[in-house]
């Protein structure tokens, strides 16, 4: 009787000891499983910033080179208002970098709205008929001339046009996705061909430069005048403001002098860079003389 009782008790102290042992065991995996976890997430973690850090260095090389590619650029008479390319240079495994160059003067500047103009060219005038051609409503040209001017009076037509407006000059175009009626669609549309850089006081523009819809919104300007002066350009481009005369547009041509250059002075440059999947985009605008305007990093 008593062997059996003592049997029965070993048994019962072998179960215990397994069952301990079974949760002994599960608490160390655990323990192993999730240090292993955190090894883990520090090191990608680690390895993300890494790349994260090359990424923006590589960028910031970018930025210095395009500075330098401008320079050249402006030693002759470009006709190309944006430029994109890949550096083909071995930058390291998975590592690529992406520049782009747009020339901002071949653009409308949005500032320059608040200048009464004259009767050859009204800059407000021109941003209507710039619109008007984009398929956009011409009275958010308006609105914007209300967002940016000193008053708080709504122009004729406008009710909320000056309702928590800026009244001063816009610094990014991103700002008109703040005015009134002007939605992402409406914007996406118009970016190409407006910007905030170069001369405010009156509409200046390269003529070796300017795209086609910006050519349009000059005073009696018209899509197959503004052609012509495209297809002239790419076989001999603008030396001289005058040059406009050798292209037959009549008094559009004549109208323009005064408003029109032949060689910019202001750039965005934007370079991608990617290391191993982790991407940096820094985003400048700078000078001829490689002054920095703007610098925005992602």
């Amino acid at each position: 009787m008593k062997d059996r009782e003592q049997k029965t008790g070993d048994r019962g102290q072998n179960g215990s000891a397994i069952i301990i042992t079974v949760l002994i065991v599960t608490i160390l995996v655990a323990l192993v499983v999730e240090f292993a976890y955190e090894v883990y997430i520090d090191t990608a973690a680690l390895s993300n910033w890494t790349n994260a850090q090359k990424a923006s260095f590589i960028a910031k090389s970018g930025q210095t080179l395009s500075s330098k590619y401008i320079i050249e650029l402006n030693k002759t008479y470009n006709t190309q208002s944006e430029v994109e390319f890949s550096v083909e240079r071995d930058l390291g495994s998975n590592t690529h970098l992406i520049i782009m160059i747009e020339d901002e003067n071949a653009k409308f500047n949005i500032n320059s709205i608040l200048n009464k103009g004259t009767s050859t060219q009204n800059p407000l005038t021109n941003l209507q008929k710039l619109f008007e051609y984009l398929n956009i409503n011409p009275k958010l040209a308006l609105v914007i001339a209300d967002w940016i001017d000193s008053d708080s009076e709504p122009r004729e037509g406008l009710t909320d046009s000056e309702n928590n407006a800026k009244n001063m000059f816009l610094q990014s175009i991103d700002e008109l996705k703040l005015v009134p009626g002007f939605d992402k669609k409406t914007f996406e549309i118009i970016r190409p061909y407006i910007t905030v850089y170069g001369r405010s006081d009156i509409i200046f523009i390269n003529i070796n430069t300017a795209k086609l819809p910006v050519l349009v919104s000059f005073k009696n300007m018209t899509e197959t005048l503004a052609k012509r002066i495209i297809d002239y350009r790419e076989i001999t481009p603008f030396k001289k403001t005058s040059d406009i005369s050798n292209v037959e547009i009549g008094n559009p041509g004549t109208n323009l002098l005064g408003y029109i250059t032949t060689t910019s002075s202001d750039f965005k440059i934007t370079t991608k860079a990617t290391v191993n999947e982790i991407t940096r985009v820094i985003e400048s605008v700078v000078d001829k003389s490689k002054k920095i305007q703007s610098w925005r990093e992602e």
